[in-house]
């Protein structure tokens, strides 16, 4: 055992040593502080969450390999190098193993903890919207000042199940990648590709079966004369679903899991339905064909299944259509309160 405790104090190995206990040391601080709150710069959490730990393990690697190495070197000319003798009897053995075993309990306890905070810190908004601030800041932005600004990216994006989660982490890799290398697509491309379906997703907090009756929207606009005289347009819309026996009405028919339709789009971007397919509820099968679309084309399409993406294409990075559409938005909301202040005082 004397003999195995010389062979580890090789250079190799006190690096691996000196790499383990700094970065464990390190992590475990850093580790405490964000329990606590006491950061929030998104590049911390990618040093300390995910290079930190590659370091750790970097150095235990280092130790055995050290040790293997100095025996090969002293073992230089010989048939074989024998394996060291272990003897719990012999106070000194048992004292190196004990602490070999603790060392080894703490260092799991360490890997641990870093990989459980390694893949929270990768799941969270800050790192999707921060970390990657040149290609996503206009999605963070647009996230953060919509209706879902409280749901992370994973919850849309991936979803529950470990399938998803695999993929996802193999499509970050790529996405790292596209990063580093400045590969990435300029603007980034919609619509998003292989995205989960959104009953996946979407439907595990709406359900739009239960999305019944009509709604009423108004939308408030200002022209651009001295007064900026405002026009105010009011739509009825027709939401419908499914609440109870029978077939479903209303826009939501599209979404009950009763009927199915698939389409098929002919260019990148859905925008040109070459032909669409109907089954509703009874088996029956109806199907619509664009005039002018070929075989060859609709071949070639993109086949897909219609879900709530497909109307609600951006419910989490809403961006307005236009800079008019922007600012009438920004210039109602504020007038709009006094009058809220104005009710509740009189309630």
């Amino acid at each position: 055992m004397i003999r195995t405790v010389r062979l580890i104090r090789s250079p190799l190995s006190i690096a691996g040593m000196v790499l383990t206990t700094i970065s464990a040391v390190v992590f475990l601080v850093v580790f405490f502080a964000d329990l606590f709150g006491m950061h929030s710069n998104p590049y911390i959490g990618i040093v300390f969450f995910l290079i930190l730990p590659g370091i750790f393990i970097f150095g235990l690697i280092l130790i055995p390999l050290g040790a293997w190495i100095e025996r090969r070197r002293r073992a230089a000319g010989k048939t074989a190098s024998e394996w060291p003798r272990i003897d719990l009897n012999n106070p000194d053995h048992r004292r190196v193993a004990v602490a070999i075993f603790a060392l080894t309990m703490v260092n799991i306890v360490i890997v641990s903890l870093a990989a459980y905070r390694g893949v929270e810190y990768m799941d969270s908004t800050q790192f999707c919207g921060q970390a990657c601030h040149s290609v996503m800041k206009p999605e963070a932005t647009a996230h953060a000042d919509g209706p879902h600004a409280r749901v992370t990216c994973v919850e849309c994006h991936i979803g529950a199940g470990a399938t998803w989660f695999a993929k996802s982490k193999l499509s970050g890799t790529r996405q790292l990648l596209a990063v580093s290398f400045h590969t990435y697509s300029r603007p980034i491309p919609s619509p998003v590709q292989n995205l989960r379906p959104a009953r996946d997703t979407c439907e595990q907090c709406h359900w739009p079966a239960k999305f019944s009756g009509d709604k009423i929207r108004r939308i408030t606009e200002y022209a651009g004369d001295e007064k900026n005289t405002p026009s105010v347009t009011t739509l009825e819309m027709h939401v419908g679903g499914a609440e109870g026996p029978g077939d479903a009405v209303g826009i939501h028919w599209h979404a009950d899991a009763a009927n199915e339709i698939d389409y098929i789009s002919t260019d990148d971007k859905r925008q040109v339905i070459g032909s669409v397919r109907v089954k509703d509820r009874t088996g029956a099968v109806r199907e619509y064909a664009a005039e002018g679309v070929t075989p060859e084309q609709l071949a070639k399409g993109e086949h897909r299944r219609m879900d709530c993406m497909d109307c609600h294409n951006r419910p989490s990075h809403q961006m307005a259509a236009s800079a008019e559409r922007a600012v009438d938005s920004r210039w109602l909301a504020p007038r709009s309160r006094p009058a809220c202040r104005s009710l509740a005082a009189k309630r």
